[in-house]
């Protein structure tokens, strides 16, 4: 774990990883243990896993801040709120889906994965692009310590995320012929542009395959929704 490699490296303060190693966007899934299976607690459960309300609030007023902080006074212009309702609620239940998949399918990711992909990060890099520990500790000595764990388990999911990606991936072929290029770009296209844009509709054809296998799983799952976002939005 981080904290861990800190400790070594001189009991070091850290702190949270800049908004731009977050693999994974947007929030963070907290775990709140309630007694009993009263649904006026629960927002919604996946294949009776529950996600609480207290969770689904907590995210939604996070989200909102976030929008808030980037759109100022335009937020309420271009955000409906029952549609972010919906959307958090949604992604919630995404999340909790991939947790049980992650499980499934034994993926795990280890201390030192994760620090790959810190030491993966630009800001991070001296002129030379070798990682730089005295930059990377200078620029977290302001942030507080508490953040750290949040970060770690998002860089974890983004890594598990790809690594259920590439077992999924194994199950089929996929290529693109050289004819799809031309015919996305013209037959014109230079051959230095070529082998990029092939890896590009390469790797969206693995996503939508991914995606495709995803909404499988999804439609398979016991999901139960219990908080009625629809009649909120009509009170």
């Amino acid at each position: 774990m981080l904290m861990k490699w800190f400790r070594k490296k001189r009991n070091f303060k850290i702190v949270m990883i800049i908004t731009a190693l977050l693999v994974i966007p947007g929030f963070i899934i907290w775990g709140v243990s309630i007694s009993g299976e009263d649904k006026r607690y629960l927002a919604a459960k996946v294949n009776k896993q529950p996600i609480y309300l207290n969770e689904f609030y907590r995210v939604l007023d996070e989200t909102k801040q976030q929008y808030r902080d980037i759109l100022k006074e335009n937020y309420s212009k271009l955000i409906n709120e029952a549609d972010l309702e919906k959307m958090i609620l949604s992604r919630m239940i995404q999340e909790k889906l991939l947790e049980q998949l992650y499980r499934k399918h034994r993926i795990r990711v280890a201390a030192s994965e994760i620090m790959e992909v810190i030491k993966s990060e630009p800001s991070f890099k001296n002129e030379k692009g070798q990682f730089d520990e005295a930059r990377f500790k200078t620029y977290f000595s302001r942030i507080s310590p508490e953040k750290i764990k949040e970060i770690e388990d998002q860089i974890r999911s983004g890594i598990k995320y790809q690594k259920l990606k590439q077992e999924v991936l194994t199950e089929t072929t996929i290529t693109v012929a050289d004819a799809e290029v031309r015919a996305t770009m013209g037959k014109d296209i230079k051959e230095d542009q070529f082998q990029n844009i092939k890896r590009y509709l390469q790797s969206q054809k693995e996503e939508q395959y991914f995606q495709n296998w995803l909404d499988k799983q999804r439609s398979k799952a016991k999901i139960e929704i219990y908080l009625n976002l629809d009649q909120k939005a009509n009170s």
